[in-house]
């Protein structure tokens, strides 16, 4: 008798999974959609702002791997940017040069590209370097999402 009773019960617990209504499942894997990544970037309404009134951002804050996206830098003492790279945090994934430009007295810019991993949010650190090879005291975080 008592193995009839652990029977009907395994039935019916399998029963009640194979029967539920499939939508929730679907609901629950959505969550991580796109719509409902919060991102974690600097954008030109929310810049980042380190020691000396630097500010920091990119132009979009859900920036695509393999696809070119714009940092700026603007700051209203002089900036000596010689040398920048990306550098994986999430992943290694290489150091990936970074030219950046003075586009008016004070503002910075570089448009990049990143490669895809198989991570869906992937972190990656601005490391800045002056004429002397002198790393810059602050180093901003881009986050890419896939």
């Amino acid at each position: 008798m008592r193995y009839f009773s652990t029977f009907a019960g395994v039935f019916f617990v399998s029963f009640l999974v194979a029967c539920s209504d499939p939508d929730i499942s679907i609901h629950e894997s959505s969550e991580k959609s796109e719509r409902s990544i919060k991102t974690k970037n600097c954008t030109q309404e929310k810049p980042c702002v380190f020691e000396g009134n630097i500010k920091f951002w990119v132009d979009t804050d859900k920036p695509q791997p393999e696809t070119p996206f714009k940092v700026y830098f603007a700051s209203q003492a002089p900036m000596d940017i010689s040398n920048a790279h990306l550098e994986g945090v999430s992943m290694y994934m290489g150091k990936i040069p970074v030219m950046f430009v003075e586009q008016r007295e004070g503002l910075w810019q570089s448009e990049v590209m990143v490669g895809s991993c198989n991570l869906s949010e992937m972190e990656w650190t601005l490391n800045l370097y002056d004429s002397n090879r002198h790393r810059l005291g602050f180093s901003p975080s881009v986050f890419t999402y896939q």
